[in-house]
Order: C-alpha cells, then sequence, then structure tokens
C-alpha cells in the first residue's frame, strides 16, 4: 500500500510515516518547509519528500491512499484538488494511527496540557527496560531510542501521546479520542491552543468525553494536585488513582531533593509503603512526569519491576545540552506557554547553578503569540539573569506585545532583538564568564542554537 503524507514535517506525521515504511508500507510526502530533528530522521530514513505543494503532482503519483496533517487547511492545491476529484481516499493522522497501529492492543494514552511527550517517552523506556518490548507513538524524537514511534511485539501494548489539539480540518475532535485507551494518564489542564478552545471550559469539555471512553476495566492515573483535574474526577465507571503531593492522594510524593546531577524523591501509597526513585531529569516539573510514569508503569505491569532511570537520556528540545563546556553551554527546549517556560527555567537552574541564565524566547505557538498571556508571561521568565524575546513568529489581530513585555519584566534586563542581533550578541558574551543560553520556541528558532553551537566548535 502506498500512502502519502500531507503535511509530513510535522513531528507526529513524521514519526507515523517512518514507522508505517518500517512496516512495509511504500511512503512519500510533501510539507513546505521542514525542521530539525524531523528532517534529519526523515531524510535517515530514505523517505521521499516533495517541497511545496502540487494538485497536478498528487494526481500524477497516484498513492492509495492521503494522510493530511492538522496543519494543512482549506485551499491548499492538494486538498482542493483531492476534495473536487475523489478520486483518492483521504483520512487524518489519529485515523490512520487507529486503523493501521492500535487495531485491538490495549492503548496506554499520556495526556495533558505539559509533559505529554517527556512522560510518554519515560513510559516507553521503562517498558522497554522491562523486557515488554511495547508499541510506542511519541511526539518528539527521545534519545535513546531510533525514532518517536515503534510498532512492538504483537499484541503487546500501545503507549501513545494523547494530544487534545484537533485532528484536521475536517475533524474537529481532539486527537486522542481516536485512541480510546484503557489506561489513562492525565497530568494536568491549563488554558492552552487558542486557536482550537475558547477557553479552560471548552478544554475540560474534550477531556470530559476522552474519560466517558475509558473501560471499566481500565484506569485513569490523574495529577491529584491539579483542580482543574479533580472537577473531571474520580468517575463512576472506571478507577480513577491520584498521584502528587498532597496527602489526599493515592501515590504521594515525598522527600523531593533537586540537585545538579537530578532529581530524588520517595514514591509512597496509601499503606505507607516508600519507594526511593532517582531520575537524571531536572525539575519539579519532572519529578512528577517522573511519578505518572512509573504508576501508569505499576498500574499495567506490577510492582517491583525495575525503574532504574539512570540511562534515560529524553528527548530533543526537551530541556536538552546541545553544547556544554567550562564556560558556555546551550540548552534547547519546546516551552511556550507561561508555566512551561517558569518550569523550564527553574530546572535549568538547578542544572547549571554557579551558571547566568541568558534566556531567548521566541514567541511562535498560537498561544505565545497571542496577547493573552500578556501579564502571565511578565513572572514566567522570573530566575533567568537576561532575557531576549524575539519577534512575533504569527501575525495576529491580539498579538503578544513584546515591547510591553520587555518593559514589564522588572527583575533582570529585558529587551527584544531579531535573530541577527542576538547572534552577533551572544557571539561577543562567549567566555565572558560561566553562562547558560537557554532557547525557547516550539519551532526551531531559525536554528541560533545550532548556529551558536557551530561557532562554539570552530577552531580558534
Amino acid at each position: 500500500m502506498w500512502i502519502y503524507f500531507l503535511g509530513i514535517g510535522g513531528m507526529a506525521m513524521g514519526n507515523l510515516a517512518i514507522l508505517l515504511q518500517s512496516l512495509g508500507y511504500e511512503i512519500c510526502g510533501s510539507d513546505q518547509k521542514i525542521y530539525p530533528p524531523m528532517s534529519d530522521l526523515l531524510e535517515k530514513n530514505k523517505i521521499n519528500i516533495y517541497n511545496g505543494y502540487s494538485a497536478q503532482r498528487l494526481e500524477k503519483l497516484n498513492p492509495d491512499l492521503v494522510v493530511i496533517g492538522n496543519t494543512i487547511s482549506r485551499g491548499n492545491e492538494e486538498v482542493e484538488w483531492l476534495l473536487d476529484c475523489k478520486k483518492i481516499p483521504y483520512c487524518s493522522l489519529p485515523e490512520l494511527i487507529r486503523q493501521k497501529i492500535i487495531g485491538n492492543r490495549d492503548v496506554i494514552a499520556i495526556t495533558g496540557t505539559h509533559g505529554k511527550t517527556t512522560t510518554t517517552t519515560l513510559l516507553a523506556y521503562l517498558f522497554s527496560f522491562n523486557h515488554c518490548d511495547p508499541g510506542y507513538f511519541i511526539g518528539g524524537v527521545p534519545i535513546n531510542f531510533p525514532s518517536g514511534a515503534c510498532y512492538g511485539k504483537n499484541n503487546s501494548p500501545l503507549i501513545i501521546e494523547g494530544d487534545e489539539y484537533d485532528s484536521a480540518f475536517f475533524d474537529k475532535r481532539s486527537k486522542f479520542i481516536h485512541y480510546s485507551p484503557k489506561i489513562l494518564v492525565m497530568n494536568n489542564i491549563e488554558f492552552d491552543h487558542l486557536d482550537i478552545f475558547h477557553d479552560l471550559r471548552d478544554i475540560q469539555r474534550t477531556f470530559s468525553h476522552l474519560i466517558k471512553l475509558i473501560p471499566s476495566n481500565g484506569c485513569i492515573i490523574a495529577n491529584g494536585d491539579s483542580m482543574t483535574i479533580r472537577e473531571l474526577l474520580p468517575v463512576s465507571w472506571t478507577k480513577t488513582i491520584f498521584v502528587g503531593k498532597n496527602n489526599d492522594n493515592d501515590f504521594i510524593i515525598g522527600d523531593e531533593n533537586l540537585t545538579p546531577q537530578g532529581s530524588t524523591f520517595t514514591l509512597s501509597d496509601r499503606k505507607n509503603t516508600a519507594t526511593m526513585i532517582q531520575s537524571p531529569l531536572f525539575g519539579t516539573h519532572n519529578v512528577r512526569n517522573v511519578a505518572m510514569a512509573i504508576v501508569a508503569t505499576w498500574q499495567y505491569m506490577k510492582r517491583g519491576l525495575n525503574i532504574d532511570l539512570s540511562h534515560f537520556k529524553g528527548i530533543k528540545k526537551r530541556q536538552e545540552v546541545i553544547f556544554n563546556d567550562r564556560n558556555t553551554t546551550i540548552v534547547e527546549d519546546f516551552a511556550h506557554h507561561p508555566t512551561a517556560i517558569a518550569e523550564t527555567i527553574h530546572a535549568t537552574k538547578q542544572a547549571f547553578p554557579t551558571h547566568r541564565l541568558i534566556t531567548v524566547f521566541e514567541p511562535r505557538s498560537h498561544t505565545a503569540c497571542s496577547n493573552y498571556f500578556q501579564e502571565d508571561f511578565i513572572e514566567s521568565f522570573m530566575g533567568s539573569d537576561e532575557i531576549y524575546i524575539a519577534e512575533v513568529y504569527r501575525n495576529k489581530t491580539q498579538r503578544l506585545d513584546t515591547c510591553k513585555l520587555a518593559r514589564d519584566i522588572h527583575y533582570c534586563p529585558a529587551q527584544t532583538a531579531n535573530i541577527d542581533t542576538i547572534k552577533a550578541t551572544f557571539l561577543k558574551k562567549i567566555n565572558q564568564e560561566k553562562q547558560v543560553f537557554l532557547f525557547l520556541s516550539n519551532g526551531n528558532f531559525a536554528n541560533i542554537a545550532q548556529y551558536l553551537k557551530d561557532s562554539l566548535e570552530l577552531p580558534h
């Protein structure tokens, strides 16, 4: 079967393309721009990619099926040709996952505004480490695995990142609705994706639809410290296990110790049976991600399994250290929501307590480009020693006022700057003292972090 991916450069689209090719499907696709790390992965797997969109080319190729990514909208000439001619069937990405990957397998879906990719990768790692040979589908590039998607052993569970974003222009349901999980992990719920949801209640509504799909022999593992989750749970038709720091949870996170080497904490159940956990990941938010992954693993498999995370290497662009020498460290992260930015900055300070932290933020996502979080962004950069705010990536009517944001940040120097200015300024700052350059963007940020890394690696 020949499958054509329209919008193949997206993280989920690219990972699914690679997975299906490994299963024997013939794969190709088109996109406007594809950035690392997905562009590197697609090239490594020798998947044929067409630059730009062409109805004439699609008609000539005549694939058996077209999967349409959720960034593709009406007006795209390949979409218009598909709808006009009705010669080739099409579907959304989550539909294809359900048809070709899920089948009758048990699904463990990891959801939430923050931490989905990390928690999903942790679960896949723990299952693999314990010889379960799971399938997994991760919306990122895990460093421990060859790619973000693997079919696994027949009849093994599928661990999947459950995205609340919509499925396609013709299917506005959240992607996770298609997955019908047996075990649902809910990390947190905050207002995000302003282009899709009207308000927090709207996001809670889509999660409530997902909760109704959990079978009676399934389970929901939820952040019990989140009031927005507590408003939805528990429910009468399936078991809920709450995980958190408060004493009213079923599993309680305690004795948290954050060091430059990572984190340690205890995870105690209702019987006060405590398990000591060591993690190489930084930050309080990652303590919670690890706890959720371990409880989900225990729930599906058994207590007493090996939960050694000493060789867990994380995910690209999730607090990824791409350069580190005696004086200079470069870190890339996906954070674009005020909460995620604050957590990432705190984690970076934990990892590098003796370094000055220079934070660089590109407002790129629909959430970050909007002025909805204009005030929230002010305090989210707290902990930085210097802040640079790049130009807003998207044109919006109610857009973030970056100049005002820079003026309102009162606790350290903050300024707006374009890419060229940032590059020139940072090159002058190198080796002045111990510094971390933290780049925050949910895109490639004009490859500025890589540019700085390459400059540092040049022979002097």
